[in-house]
């Protein structure tokens, strides 16, 4: 009543409610700044942080992790991020320069846990230290989406609750996705495979498939004549089905190991390049990859 007998129109204490409220909700609105570095991860992020705020996908191009080169707006990304989230230091090669000038209260690794196994236990295999694709494991993914949840909810504690709800929706649909893989794969359980490199160990181990060997532990590697010839022994040896590798190894390259052999090839895209990103990315990934390696051992 007081505002009236100043005669303050009122249309003028209706504008700055109105323009008060706005800044209220802007506020209250305001969502947590994240960045991720490769679409699969990009996607399971999305999933969790669905009706809160949208991720930034940091290599949204044909862009490789282990030789990136990032651009300004790329670099502008990382400063502004409240979180920034990766694979691993080693994985992400290309980033390690900018990865280093990221205080580590907002850096969260995908592979941290594992990080830390390695450090309280000597005794490895260096075959399995040396492999960050873990998003190939649902197991694993399980796993981190938990841990991601928690440290989401411990940054903005508000939509706790929508965190949680979109987890167990996350849980859900990743264990319909890891049945289906299973009940896909188990008609070839007893099927051998080799593979060119080390990166489908997780997917591997998490279908309980039968790999011979592995022929290379590097992504890109020109194998020698005696690789070759040893793998070519392998593969007759124990009469192997299947041959897994990745899309960036040269066709030229695999048809020069199975020149001569009765035995399938895959080559696979296991980052999901032509897959649109966002929360379906991960599942559209994976039943991809299951689809083909079921398909090659066949």
């Amino acid at each position: 009543m007081a505002l009236l007998k100043k005669n303050i129109p009122m249309k003028h204490i209706n504008f700055h409610l109105f323009f008060f409220t706005i800044v209220l909700t802007s506020s209250a609105l305001a969502s947590t700044n994240i960045v991720v570095s490769i679409k699969p991860i990009h996607s399971i992020v999305s999933a969790l942080t669905q009706d809160i705020s949208t991720p930034k996908l940091l290599l949204s191009s044909q862009e490789s992790a282990h030789h990136a080169h990032l651009k300004p707006s790329q670099l502008s990304h990382l400063e502004q991020a409240d979180l920034v989230i990766i694979v691993h230091p080693d994985f992400e090669q290309g980033l390690s320069k900018s990865i280093r000038n990221i205080p580590n209260k907002k850096l969260f690794t995908v592979d941290h846990s594992t990080i830390n196994k390695y450090d309280e236990h000597d005794e490895h295999d260096e075959h399995d230290d040396k492999n960050h694709h873990s998003w190939l494991s649902t197991k694993k993914m399980q796993q981190f989406a938990h841990l991601l949840s928690n440290k989401l909810i411990q940054i903005d504690p508000t939509n706790k609750t929508t965190y949680q709800k979109n987890l167990h929706k996350f849980s859900q649909r990743l264990t319909a996705l890891e049945l289906n893989s299973q009940q896909q794969l188990s008609a070839q359980n007893k099927q051998t495979l080799i593979t060119y490199n080390n990166a489908f160990q997780h997917f591997i181990e998490n279908n309980s498939l039968k790999q011979i060997s592995s022929i290379s532990r590097q992504h890109g590697e020109n194998l020698s004549i005696f690789k070759i010839l040893n793998a070519k022994k392998l593969i007759n040896k124990h009469q192997i089905n299947c041959l897994l590798a990745t899309n960036e190894i040269p066709k030229k390259r695999i048809n020069t190991l199975t020149e001569g052999l009765n035995i399938n090839t895959a080559s696979i895209d296991i980052i999901g390049f032509d897959i649109n990103p966002g929360a379906d990315h991960y599942f559209k990934l994976m039943q991809t990859v299951t689809q083909k390696t079921a398909q090659c051992l066949k």
